[in-house]
């Protein structure tokens, strides 16, 4: 039987060294969830994957949501979901459609062709938290990535988003959706010394090129009393 119960601490870092496949995106996704506190989680594709986001949704509460296609590989699962984490067993479109509370966070590790990644995409944009995440894997694998990428170009034309790509074991993308449902995600954190807290997301939407003084908002004094500290720092404590 194929393995889906939540990681053990240990179980995680054993498999992230094992270097294959997912394993070293492994600890960005459960750290990932638990940074923003996610309730709503989606799993495109039974894996790896679903163990550690299982263990997440132990930390925040959440309800991991997992979906594949493989009936026959995976219907004897079904009968392990509990309140903390629910399997159905499809095409990812319908299990999105039917998600009627807004998404935290999505593990995109499923079907890698242009048109599904577009259709489910196109689907989940509009369902996410602002600031919530999605992570898809296989972006800079050879064979697949240029479907993959040309996939995420065109459903993020008409959203609000930022983007980086992680480079190694065949990629991964993380969107973060800058204009979307309320409320927000809700992030981990801390008190800083005067007792606010210390998190406090802000928009940072992707844009080319960049509005003339968007950025200088405060002004040419401000930017280079900010340099001048930046670089003093660097000369003398070398961050």
């Amino acid at each position: 039987m194929f393995e889906v119960t939540p990681y053990t601490d240990e179980q995680l870092m054993a498999d992230f060294r094992l270097g294959e496949g997912f394993a070293r995106h492994l600890l960005i996704v459960y750290t990932l969830s638990v940074g923003i506190h996610a309730q709503c989680i989606i799993d495109l594709g039974i894996g790896s994957t679903t163990r550690a986001l299982r263990l997440a949704a132990r930390e925040t509460g959440g309800i991991v949501h997992s979906c594949d296609v493989d009936v026959d590989r995976f219907s004897n699962l079904l009968s392990q979901q509990d309140a903390y984490w629910k399997l159905f067993l499809g095409p990812s479109e319908q299990l999105i459609s039917s998600i009627n509370e807004p998404i935290d966070f999505v593990c995109h590790d499923a079907a890698h062709d242009y048109y599904q990644v577009k259709l489910d995409l196109s689907l989940l944009l509009p369902k996410m938290k602002k600031y919530g995440l999605i992570c898809i894997h296989d972006t800079q694998q050879p064979d697949l990535s240029g479907e993959m990428l040309s996939a995420i170009r065109e459903s993020l034309q008409n959203h609000k988003f930022s983007l980086v790509t992680i480079p190694f074991n065949c990629g991964l993308t993380i969107i973060r959706v800058e204009e979307g449902l309320l409320p927000e995600i809700q992030p981990l954190g801390s008190k800083l010394p005067d007792g606010r807290f210390d998190t406090f997301p802000r928009e940072f939407p992707l844009q080319f090129p960049p509005q003339k003084g968007a950025i200088k908002s405060h002004g040419s004094i401000y930017w280079l009393v900010r340099y001048a500290g930046w670089r003093k720092r660097k000369l003398t404590k070398g961050w």
